[in-house]
């Protein structure tokens, strides 16, 4: 298996100030945007969108490259972090709702609708597409919200996800059932359901969206697939007490966790196939493979990581814990491995092939929450009582900030950039920190009307949804540099429970009793022009 080399921050340095002017201009004269598109894709494969930022600021001998295009594939890895590409939306969905949904927002979506147009048979059109997309909706001052679709069950939606290239809805309800929904013409239309004889654990759908996998507490995994443009059961396995599946960042392989074991399958000529089994001595609580596909996390009473040695899975490690373990993660650049207690945290780290523990942290007052930040050098701790960020300072973890906390654990949240964090008390604000010199202060509070539920950042990290048990749900977002509301949704219900954005941006869901409502975002400026 072909394993990518680590994430490095790279920005390219200026020319030695003692070179001769001749040599400086020799320099300067280099065309190298006649390099091979696939060597350019290579060579920024290791930026991000800061370092391109930066590297504008202070090389002006590598302006010429950083333009859109490659802004664009950056952005894309920072949000949309799978490894495999996903598959280019179609000409028809392009055409069908996209475009003229961007040419309603002024200059700026005519002009990326008429580029885009240009760009539709590339194989970084997808990149392209959110990129514009995150481009014009960042860009309004204000925004509407429209309601293009609602997915109704017989009990209560207790989950939603969109597929990768958010083509498609999934929503989950208490009535056993699992509904796949298409955008069809700006419209969101039920098109396939999933029915389980009880209640429905998990679904996750495959890096590229063309699988998507079920898991119920009536011991059955299904996985479906996505042929010739229609959702088919493709196989179905009866595993006891199966409460997660996960699948490889290739999409090849899928890791079920269960009561004593995770299993293992392989996708092998146009089946799945049982690859192995990997046993422990309680209920597996957590399955995740790192991001490059090369090491499985296994996670009970005990963690174990296998590494996958030409195609075979080998245990690597097996590390002993005195509690269950409730979480176990990867860090986003698969360096490091959290593992969470409801008492401790230990960090590992990947030294030369093997796993070194790199920190161990007490927590007397309850561990509920571990994340690390997209980039990897953040980790975000929530216990009852407080939140702290730890940051990767050398090799060591070192706490930057604690901040006391009374309300929901589980609306404390990094930003897709792991610029800013948010929190939400329990007195109907939701604050914004970020880093200032160094160091994180309160950037905002938003007040609100009534209890806050819950809160989903935009995949650019631009937009704040936050719902509400009151009659109002709203946006927030940045404009010029400060936070500031930008839409505001009726919640006739005021029940939200669940609610994200889809991976392109502009559509987003909520839910409510036995409903999902699908909205998309549009230029207020553009709405008010119509009337």
């Amino acid at each position: 298996m072909h394993v990518e080399p680590p994430k490095k921050s790279f920005c390219p340095s200026r020319p030695n100030d003692t070179e001769s002017s001749e040599e400086q201009a020799n320099f300067a004269n280099k065309n190298i945007t006649t390099l091979p598109d696939e060597l350019l894709v290579k060579i920024f494969s290791y930026l991000d969108t800061g370092d391109l930022t930066h590297c504008q600021l202070v090389n002006r001998h590598w302006q010429e490259l950083v333009d859109d295009h490659m802004l664009a594939l950056a952005y894309h890895r920072r949000c949309h972090p799978a490894k495999q590409r996903i598959s280019p939306l179609t000409a028809e969905r392009y055409h069908s709702s996209i475009r003229g949904w961007l040419a309603s927002f002024s200059n700026l979506g005519r002009e990326s609708a008429s580029q885009l147009d240009k760009f539709l048979q590339h194989k970084h059109f997808t990149e392209r597409l959110f990129f514009s997309i995150a481009k014009v909706l960042a860009k309004a001052k204000a925004l509407t919200c429209q309601d293009v679709g609602t997915i109704t069950h017989s009990n209560w939606v207790c989950k939603t996800c969109f597929s990768p290239d958010g083509g498609y809805l999934v929503t989950v309800s208490l009535d056993h059932s699992v509904k796949i929904s298409k955008l069809v013409a700006g419209r969101w239309q039920e098109e396939t359901t999933i029915q389980h004889s009880d209640s429905v654990k998990d679904v996750c759908f495959s890096p590229d969206g063309k699988r998507l996998v079920t898991v119920s507490w009536d011991f059955s995994v299904k996985i479906w697939e996505l042929v010739a443009g229609r959702w088919q059961e493709k196989a179905t396995s009866q595993i006891f007490m199966a409460n997660k599946a996960r699948f490889s960042p290739d999409g090849k392989r899928l890791v079920t966790a269960s009561a004593r074991a995770a299993k293992l399958w392989r996708f092998v000529n146009d089946q799945w196939q049982e690859e192995t089994t990997i046993q422990h001595s309680c209920r597996v609580n957590d399955v995740c493979f790192s991001p490059d596909g090369r090491y499985l996390l296994t996670a009970s009473n005990t963690v174990k990581i296998s590494e996958l040695v030409g195609n075979q899975w080998q245990e690597k490690a097996t590390i002993q814990h005195t509690c269950l373990i409730v979480r176990a993660y990867f860090s986003p650049d698969g360096n490091y491995l959290a593992i969470a207690t409801v008492s401790t945290l230990t960090i590992w780290k990947l030294v030369d092939g093997e796993w070194e523990q790199s920190a161990a942290i007490e927590y007397s007052s309850g561990l509920l929450k571990v994340s690390f930040s997209p980039d990897g050098n953040r980790l975000l701790t929530v216990s009852y009582r407080t939140v702290k960020i730890w940051e990767l300072v050398g090799d060591q973890w070192q706490q930057k900030a604690t901040i006391e906390h009374s309300g929901s654990w589980d609306c404390v949240i990094f930003s897709p950039d792991g610029s800013h964090l948010v929190t939400v008390p329990d007195d109907c604000t939701v604050k914004i920190w970020g880093g200032v010199g160094g160091q994180w202060q309160e950037k905002i509070t938003i007040p609100h009307s009534s209890s806050v539920k819950g809160v989903s950042f935009s995949p650019d990290g631009n937009h704040l949804l936050i719902v509400s048990d009151g009659p109002t749900d709203k946006i927030w977002g940045v404009v010029d540099g400060r936070w500031q509301e930008k839409a505001a949704i009726a919640n006739t219900a005021a029940l939200v429970r669940n609610h994200n954005f889809s991976p392109d941006g502009h559509h987003f869901v909520t839910t409510s009793y036995c409903n999902a409502t699908v909205w998309v975002l549009k230029s207020k400026e553009s709405a008010e022009d119509a009337c």
